[in-house]
């Protein structure tokens, strides 16, 4: 491992946790997808050089992760804290992630999107990825993305301006 490497991994790590976060909409579920995925990413750190993109690579990872936390939550009795007790969210967490007031217009606003177009819109409007890195990490083509995202631009464009 390189010491460029290792910064790489460092920097993305924010990236990884938003994005964690913006799939299951809870702190602590978040953090486990995200503390999974290091564990992953680091056990991997001899294979880093060979991984074009790492960015890309460690966001599909935290998606993998996602969808193998949704197998395992569909498949038992899952209850959540959250069902169990109402605890609301530390602003800690969420400091620095996304402005409590942003994320809850942004929430409002695509809380009726396919969640395959809110996931691209997140990445590409707040994580600012390009449209080949978000189809890597969602394993769609670049066509596909545009047009998630082109769509989900158009819906939103017609819910801000009070259209239906």
């Amino acid at each position: 491992m390189k010491p460029k490497q290792y910064e790489q991994f460092l920097q993305c790590q924010p990236k990884l946790y938003r994005f964690a976060y913006s799939l299951v909409k809870h702190v602590g579920d978040a953090e486990d997808i995200f503390q999974d995925t290091l564990v992953k990413i680091w056990e991997l750190k001899e294979e880093w050089d060979k991984w074009t993109n790492f960015e890309a690579y460690t966001m599909r990872m935290i998606r993998n992760n996602f969808l193998n936390f949704e197998k395992r939550k569909k498949s038992k009795l899952y209850v959540g804290l959250e069902d169990v007790v109402e605890v609301p969210e530390p602003n800690e967490v969420e400091q620095g992630i996304i402005t409590d007031d942003l994320r809850y217009k942004f929430k409002l606003l695509t809380r009726k999107l396919p969640e395959i177009q809110k996931n691209i819109l997140f990445l590409r409007e707040i994580e600012e990825l390009e449209y080949k890195e978000i189809a890597e990490i969602l394993d769609l083509t670049d066509a596909q993305v545009k047009m998630y995202l082109f769509r989900a631009r158009q819906y939103l464009k017609s819910k801000v301006h009070g259209k239906r």
